[in-house]
């Protein structure tokens, strides 16, 4: 009978065991089925927590190159609390990190006497699985923390077991999220660039038509002026009127309108290649040498138009001589939007405006000053210029995209930086910090995957 009823308790104990399994399980699945990205990992790494007893419990993340992990979500004694980054070094989760299940009931602070965090939070026993990616890689870990030894720990590796796969899936999901977004905001961003750079090429072309008709006009009424003297010779060469001195005055008049014909026709030429060269861009342009001084004097030429109607006087100060090696479209393009910025926004209700584009050499960086006089940038607005969609000029057709864009380029395309200074006289100043030189962008390469995983057990 002792026998009997000894495998009745057991089986009692195993139907109780795999009730409480079965409780647990569903507990869990219902309380992170409808969720996702961080309310997911914050509500499973909650119910783990609860269905463990563990004092601490953490989902992280790991970069094994660098040897640090950061919690994706942290449950401290039943709450959820801020996540962490931690070095892998000297901790039992570096031994997880090496595709290992690792088990340590008691006496974990004295097996990692240099994991501080361990020896201060008084811990006792460790349970920790690793999180593997789709192609079989350790991303991450599941890890519970005891201030007692650990008693249940068939019941608590298995409940980790079954939702790890799950737990790993949507670390894969959501950095895939994280990433698809920001490929599909870096193609927006091209997007925009590319749209700006029409605009900019759209208003310079208009300030260059503009500005053609004027010589053009001319070279027209010389023209005109040119054909009525020629048929008064030719009148007066069939009628036998011609005079020495009428000849000479008609002379002097067609030698008058030819000259201006010329003046004119190559102040249209100037106007022509100062377009050509400031606003055509080439998607497959290629590092150049470009002389910093006539690269922007041909925008200032190009932006004639714009200074002229609100009389802003612009001058360019620099070396002739310096040179920096670039992609001149988008420097030009950066030039532009930052002059066309304050033409329009800086000098409402303001006397004698100015302009001025300054550079130096700094070492092994050109130092670019975009100067004016202007009302300056209201304190409100300067942490958010460079922000997306942030415009104060809505109402007047202003997308907020012109210095989002202008920081974009600075930044990623030519590898330099920009910031906002207020000078004490007043106004406003961007300093724009190039490489002389272009760097080389590096190429990584994709380590191979490692052996399979062990368990250990302690």
């Amino acid at each position: 009978m002792g026998r009997v009823e000894t495998v009745r308790t057991i089986i009692r104990v195993f139907n109780h065991l795999s009730q409480s399994m079965e409780r647990t399980l569903r507990n869990i699945i219902e309380g992170v089925s409808n969720n996702f990205g961080k309310a997911f990992f914050d509500i499973i790494t909650l119910k783990l927590h609860e269905a463990i007893h563990a004092d601490f419990t953490f989902i992280a993340r790991l970069d094994v190159e660098a040897g640090m992990s950061r919690t994706i979500a942290m449950v401290a004694e039943g709450v959820i609390v801020k996540n962490m980054e931690y070095k892998l070094q000297d901790t039992p989760c570096a031994v997880v990190a090496d595709k290992r299940i690792c088990l340590y009931p008691k006496g974990i602070a004295r097996l990692f006497p240099k994991d501080q965090m361990l020896v201060d939070m008084a811990i006792e026993g460790y349970i920790g699985t690793p999180l593997y990616s789709s192609s079989g890689e350790v991303m991450g870990l599941t890890v519970a923390l005891f201030r007692k030894p650990i008693e249940n720990v068939g019941f608590i590796k298995t409940i980790f077991e079954v939702f790890n796969g799950r737990i790993a899936a949507e670390i894969e999901r959501t950095e895939y999220a994280v990433d698809l977004e920001y490929r599909v905001a870096q193609r927006t961003q091209s997007l925009l660039i590319e749209q700006e750079k029409l605009s900019s090429v759209g208003r310079i072309a208009a300030g260059v038509a503009h500005e053609i008709n004027t010589p053009l006009g001319v070279v027209k009424t010389a023209h005109t002026y040119h054909s009525e003297l020629l048929k008064k010779i030719k009148a007066s060469l069939i009628d036998h009127t011609l005079t020495g001195k009428a000849l000479t005055e008609y002379i002097h008049q067609a030698e008058e309108s030819i000259d201006a014909i010329n003046i004119n026709l190559e102040c249209a030429i100037k106007l022509v290649n100062n377009f050509k060269h400031t606003a055509v861009d080439r998607t497959d342009e290629k590092q150049q040498d470009h002389y910093l001084q006539k690269l922007v004097s041909r925008i200032t030429s190009s932006l004639h138009r714009e200074l002229a109607v609100k009389n802003i006087g612009c001058t360019v100060t620099m070396d002739e001589n310096l040179c920096i090696s670039t992609y001149g479209s988008d420097l030009s393009l950066v030039i532009n939007n930052l002059l066309m910025n304050a033409v329009v926004h800086a000098f409402d209700g303001i006397d004698n405006p100015r302009l001025e584009v300054a550079a130096s050499e700094t070492g092994d960086d050109i130092e670019l000053l975009i100067s004016d006089n202007g009302v300056g940038v209201a304190p409100k607005i300067r942490n958010t210029l460079f922000e997306p969609f942030v415009t104060t000029r809505r109402h007047k057709g202003g997308t907020g995209l012109g210095l989002n864009i202008v920081h974009s380029q600075i930044t990623k395309r030519l590898q330099g930086t920009i910031e906002l200074i207020s000078p004490s006289s007043g106004g406003a100043q961007w300093r724009i910090i190039l490489p002389k030189i272009l760097a080389q962008s590096a190429v990584t390469e994709r380590v191979p995957n490692s052996p399979a995983p062990d368990t250990i057990y302690h």
